[in-house]
């Protein structure tokens, strides 16, 4: 079976962007598309009088039809097909997203510097899913470049691999460049590495052991990907910055993100991207330790 691409839908104008988005990602990747609607009708005593409570499963498949009406028109040649479950939102999608290439979200933006208003659902799904999570603004989806950059957020080699494999297919169904960013910083007191000093006097200085690390890191996948353009971007500074800047011309930024069954905390990079920066997000998820620290060091993600 192929993988689909996996869709939340609750009614609203950002939730079809999100819809229109992820519609053109399964034509470019081949992929059927599912739009799901978790609703649990709200019981109690004066609604089961009322017949409330069927009208609500009514509502839901109503707004579940309309969501499929509006991308069977607009994309006539993706599969697609939806289900209205009685199920928790974020439960369902966690749940679905263990089969899914990707989930895609929709998020409202009403400020510059707000961010996505992600909500109690948006955060559960991040932090839960198995797959990556793709975070679409309302308003920013049709603005962005049609021939950006996508930028990947590089982390270091153990936490790479999911990253890179999201950012290299997709540039490659979308024919784009890809830049492979990588942010460092000077060693302190705390991160001194006596290996990391002694390579730095091989290569030529701390920077170019981390371009020479990316570079290798990189190899297999321009291999794989012999059609895609690669940009390698080496950063002295704040990983967040620098992915925040980069992402203001890029169709797509990638990052990577912490995932834990009963964890909200992304890492402070992914955080930020979300806070900040003004493009569509793919959270890419690396899987820690439960005994793991929450606040562990991820500036190169």
């Amino acid at each position: 079976m192929r993988q689909p691409v996996v869709v939340g839908v609750d009614g609203t104008s950002d939730s079809l962007i999100a819809a229109g988005w992820a519609a053109g990602e399964a034509r470019r990747l081949d992929a059927p598309m599912v739009l799901l609607h978790g609703h649990v009708p709200q019981f109690g005593y004066n609604r089961m009088l009322s017949g409330d409570i069927e009208d609500e499963r009514r509502a839901a498949r109503r707004l579940l039809d309309d969501s499929l009406a509006w991308v069977r028109e607009h994309f006539a040649d993706v599969e697609v097909s939806g289900e209205v479950v009685a199920q928790p939102e974020a439960d369902l999608l966690v749940e679905r997203g263990q089969g899914a290439l990707m989930l895609v979200l929709g998020s409202r933006r009403p400020g510059p510097v707000t961010g996505f208003l992600l909500g109690s659902v948006g955060l559960r799904v991040l932090g839960r899913a198995a797959c990556p999570v793709v975070m679409i603004r309302g308003g920013t989806a049709s603005r962005r470049p049609q021939d950006g950059e996508i930028v990947a957020g590089v982390p270091q080699a153990e936490e790479a691999e999911g990253v890179l494999d999201f950012a290299f297919r997709t540039a490659a169904a979308r024919g784009a460049p890809l830049r492979a960013a990588r942010a460092w910083n000077l060693p302190t007191l705390f991160t001194y590495e006596p290996g990391l000093l002694g390579r730095s006097d091989e290569l030529g200085g701390l920077e170019e052991v981390h371009r020479h690390d990316l570079a290798t890191l990189l190899e297999p996948w321009r291999r794989r990907y012999p059609q895609v353009t690669v940009v390698e971007h080496v950063e002295l500074g704040p990983a967040s910055e620098m992915l925040v800047t980069l992402a203001a011309a890029a169709q797509l930024l990638v990052v990577g993100r912490r995932a834990r069954p009963r964890s909200r905390y992304l890492g402070h990079v992914a955080h930020a991207t979300l806070h900040f920066a003004d493009a569509a997000i793919a959270l890419v998820p690396h899987r820690v330790d439960e005994g793991a620290d929450d606040e562990g060091d991820d500036t190169d993600e």
